[in-house]
Parts: C-alpha cells; structure tokens; sequence
C-alpha cells in the first residue's frame, strides 16, 4: 500500500495521492504486475530471497524496462526483412500493431495492460502473460516464423497459401501453420521439398503408414519428422523445433480426419 501511494502521488504530478477507487485498482495490479515479474524471473521472489515487496516491485520493474527496450530492439531488427506473404492480419499486426504498442505503453503506471488484440494468432499459447511480458514472447514467436518461412522461397509459401486458400489473405490463421503440415507430409515420406506435388501413389502410401495410428501416435510421429526437418534445413534450431511442435497437435488431429475419409490430398497440397 505505501508504494502504491507514492505512485499515486507522482501520477496527480506530485500534487497529492488521492485518485479515484479505479486509479487505484490500476496502481494496485502495477505493483502487483512488477512483483510478479521478479517472481517469474527469480522464482517466487519473496520466500525464495526473503527481500521485501518494495524490493521485489523495484526489481521487477527494471525488468519490465529491459523487457521493453528488448521489445524494441528485436522489432527494429525483425522490420527491414519481414515479408507478411500476403497475409492482412499479420501485415497490420506487425507493422500497426507493435509500432502502436510502444508508442502507448506505459511501463511505470500500468505495465499489465497489453493495448493491443495480437488478432494475428501464433502457435503458442501464452494465456497466463499480460504487458510487455506477452508482447515480448509473442514478438520472439514471430521472428521465428519469419526464419522458418525464409529459408524457402517466397513463391513456394505463396503457393501453399494459396491452395490452402484461395482468400488466405483474409484469414484469421497461422501462415506459418499452414506451410508446416505441407512440409510434414514431405518429412514423413522422405519426399525432398523442392520435389512439389503429391501423387495418388504417395498419398496411398502415406494413408498406410498412418492407417493403425492414434491422433497421439500420428502427433508422435510428426514431431520425429520435425526434429528431422530442423536438423536439416535450420542448423538443429531447437528454439524453432519448440516452437513449431506447438502447431503439430491441431496437424495430427487433421490428418487423422482427412485420411479417415480418405483425402489427405486436400491437406497436403503442394
């Protein structure tokens, strides 16, 4: 409560620490905000360390600076060669979105509010994140997209999109996603990438490879693919293979349905 008090004075510009019942809700989850951080960086901050709340509220908002300017960096890097591949929602995301973000947020009075939708859905799930907290992992998810999606040529990812969907564009989906089950197809028939297409044959084969296979058994067997197509083509990136994984239940789970009823040919489409 003294903490949030002085923020309360500072933020009526040092005139007095009376605010409205809502302010101080927003002060309050502030500091909480920040205590959290060093809890999440040290691991519980105040039994672990035995330091005080206005310790570990200090020390989490320097956090949330370095956060913040981490934020900035890693988007002035990613900007010059990002390519949204025709996509909208990424486009605006990246390009709107994280620029508006670190114009308007506000690390000393209220570090937990996001500002923004993130519409562009990536495969990882950060449910329990707010703030620059989840801004930053999400910024870090999307510059491992763009180094998965630039090892190929951009016409290749086009294409795939395309025959996702003829209005991809448009869609609310992971771009990134969609060219993995493509490539998870080459992976588990040992068909090289830059051999495009799908026989009737192969995808014959591939239905018996997966036929006596559970959702699990088949998530099992593309994340062995996975591991292959990281080690081949991105130096072993186990922060990609991590990352990517995240998008091979909702793969498994297609896959199964579609070889069910026999059309793997409207999944694997390039």
């Amino acid at each position: 409560m003294p903490i949030v008090s002085e923020l309360a004075w500072k933020y009526t510009g040092c005139d007095h620490s009376s605010v409205t019942y809502e302010k101080a809700q927003m002060l309050m989850a502030t500091v909480m905000y920040c205590i959290n951080e060093d809890g999440r960086q040290e691991g519980n901050a105040l039994a672990a360390k035995h330091i005080s709340a206005r310790e570990a509220y200090e020390h989490g908002r320097e956090i949330v600076k370095e956060k913040l300017m981490k934020l900035q960096t890693l988007y002035n890097e990613l900007i010059p060669d990002f390519k949204d591949y025709g996509s909208v929602c990424l486009k605006d995301t990246v390009r709107k979105g994280i620029p508006a973000f670190l114009e308007r947020y506000d690390f000393k009075y209220a570090p937990q509010e996001t500002l923004l939708t993130l519409d562009y859905p990536i495969l990882r799930n950060y449910g329990g994140l707010s703030g620059v907290s989840l801004v930053l992992c999400y910024m870090q998810d999307i510059c491992l997209e763009q180094k998965f999606l630039q090892r190929m040529d951009d016409q290749y990812v086009v294409k795939i999109l395309r025959k996702y969907h003829r209005d991809y564009a448009y869609l609310l989906e992971n771009i990134c996603g969609m060219v993995l089950q493509n490539m998870m197809g080459h992976m588990m028939l040992d068909k090289p990438l830059q051999e495009t297409g799908f026989s009737q044959e192969e995808l014959e084969s591939l239905e018996e490879i997966l036929s006596d296979k559970t959702v699990e058994q088949i998530k099992s067997y593309l994340l062995r693919s996975l591991e292959r197509l990281t080690a081949a083509y991105y130096d072993n990136d186990r922060g990609m293979s991590e990352y990517l994984a995240c998008g091979l239940p909702d793969i498994a789970v297609r896959i199964k349905c579609n070889m069910e009823n026999h059309c793997l040919g409207q999944l694997l489409v390039l």
